[in-house]
């Protein structure tokens, strides 16, 4: 069985490694590079799953009552890293938001300026949506 000491380190990498794609995510979002985003969200998920699986195995570790006497400072570190990665996770979740809702604004004014150059007049200055004109003209 794998020592406490060493399950607690394992989970402190796993923590660091953490923070450090979602310090990447947050560089692509604000870079507004979406393409890579998926690999990121694949690798977010691959490495929670280790901190759960690692997790579980602290709490039914034989040793686990150490962890509110010698390595409570340790346990309250790693806790206070978690933290720092939920943080990190809500600010990124919410810099997505403002970038799709960004984009759904863009897509709007797209649609507006593609339906305004689609407009014709008849003789008469009424409008009409030109759309496909199949006009049926030979050369």
């Amino acid at each position: 069985m794998t020592g406490l000491n060493e399950l607690l380190l394992q989970q402190d990498k796993l923590l660091d490694d953490m923070m450090l794609l979602l310090e990447e995510e947050f560089v692509l979002l604000k870079q507004r590079q979406a393409l890579s985003l998926p690999d990121i969200a694949s690798k977010k998920q691959l490495l929670l799953e280790q901190l759960q699986r690692n997790d579980a195995s602290i709490s039914q570790h034989p040793d686990q009552p150490q962890l509110d006497g010698p390595l409570s400072a340790q346990k309250e570190h790693l806790v206070e890293k978690l933290r720092q990665c939920q943080e990190r996770n809500e600010v990124n979740g919410k810099l997505l938001e403002l970038s799709l809702a960004s984009n759904r604004r863009l897509a709007g004014v797209l649609t507006q300026i593609r339906d305004r150059n689609s407009m014709t007049y008849d003789s008469k200055g009424s409008a009409h949506a030109a759309g496909n004109m199949n006009l049926n003209l030979k050369a």
